[in-house]
């Protein structure tokens, strides 16, 4: 009787710690997954990562969890790793961005701008203005379509967890605006004009006949303005820099990173951005007309800014796993980079500067664009194993 006792002790005791074995490995392996869960640069739905925990907590008191099934299927869908699909997801977007902005552009908006009509060109400028929403309405229609839907999009604003980030994102691109204007003008010091005189007349060209301006103070309002501007130009031009960057950055880069790696997709969407825009230079929009190379040399010049702003704005992207940083770091970039000109004698060359499109002011943009591919590179963003 005794042995059988102890012969029963000793299969409790064995069963228990089977049981505390299990349960190790279980919470083990749970944290495994919310650690690959939370390390993804685009996992960004709260929603998503309770569900998860509940479900891990229903596993380790013995339950199945309600509708798993449903569940492992919209994970399936979510950061989907299959080539196949990711290449057809990625090929729609890119069809239906390039496709609708190009067929816009060279049937309705160049021949409008070329028409020398001024209501009509200012209302082509507006129909580019909406156009700058295709990128993000082509991956809002490419989600619904492949029923993708809208996890790991971006919209997260995890302004407590990367403060740093995302007060460069709001500061970052004017400080970089800036220095380019500054070296531009200790290069060109003779091109630099305080008084702001071409600005000046041109105001004086628009004004009412018969009415008087004093120059002193277009200018002092002009500067009030400029200093506005530095704290407000990351929300001023927010819903043009949403539509590029909520497609490129936010859709087609988090796809590109799980094809090539990080510094290739951080480079690749910023050259698929610049040519976005090759019709529209093509044309002198961005770049004027008449220098050498014209056309080809501005579509390349366009393509080697954006990509060097593409790399910022994906560093901020892939870093934060949230698509603000960067949409404020592309609204200062639009809205400074022509401020400097204002204050040039004849307007500043745009493949020189100050603007940072020019070679000369967007050494700035440049140096923080290979510090970004570098920090990237030794310590890249880990992409989801769903």
């Amino acid at each position: 009787m005794a042995q059988l006792e102890k012969e029963l002790d000793e299969a409790v005791q064995k069963e228990t710690e089977t049981k505390t074995s299990l349960e190790i490995e279980s919470e083990n392996t749970d944290e495994q997954q919310e650690s690959t869960s939370s390390s993804d640069a685009f996992d960004i739905t709260r929603k998503f990562k309770h569900n998860q925990n509940q479900i891990s907590s229903q596993r380790r008191a013995g339950k199945e969890p309600q509708q798993e099934s449903e569940i492992s299927k919209k994970r399936e869908l979510v950061g989907v790793t299959d080539k196949k699909v990711e290449t057809k997801r990625i090929l729609f977007f890119l069809a239906l961005c390039f496709g609708v902005a190009w067929v816009s552009e060279i049937f309705a908006v160049i021949p409008m701008y070329q028409s020398g009509d001024v209501d009509v060109v200012k209302e082509a400028s507006n129909m580019l203005s909406q156009l700058m929403l295709t990128p993000a309405l082509a991956a809002l229609v490419v989600r619904i379509g492949t029923r993708e839907g809208l996890a790991k999009s971006g919209f997260q604003f995890n302004f407590f967890e990367h403060k740093v980030l995302f007060l460069f994102g709001w500061f970052g691109t004017t400080v970089l605006t800036f220095l380019g204007a500054v070296i531009y003008f200790l290069v060109f010091r003779d091109n630099f004009d305080p008084n702001m005189t071409n600005f000046v007349a041109y105001s004086e060209s628009m004004a009412d006949t018969g009415t008087q301006i004093d120059a002193v103070n277009i200018v002092a309002a002009y500067k009030t303005d400029l200093l506005i501007k530095v704290f407000t130009a990351a929300v001023l031009d927010m819903i043009n820099s949403f539509g590029e960057e909520w497609g490129f950055r936010a859709y087609l880069l988090p796809k590109l990173y799980r094809k090539f790696g990080a510094v290739p997709a951080m480079l690749i969407s910023g050259l698929v951005s610049g040519l976005w825009y090759a019709p529209l230079v093509a044309v002198g929009y961005y770049y004027g007309i008449g220098n050498a190379g014209f056309p080809v040399v501005n579509i390349i010049a366009m393509c080697i800014f954006s990509m060097v702003t593409g790399v910022i704005y994906s560093y901020l992207c892939l870093r934060t796993g949230s698509i603000f940083p960067a949409v404020f770091a592309h609204s200062a970039v639009n809205v400074m980079m022509s401020q400097a000109a204002l204050f040039t004698f004849d307007g500043g060359n745009l493949f020189v500067g100050p603007s940072p499109t020019g070679i000369l002011s967007g050494l700035p943009f440049i140096a923080t664009a290979v510090v970004c591919l570098v920090l990237m590179h030794k310590n890249p963003v880990k992409p989801s194993g769903e």
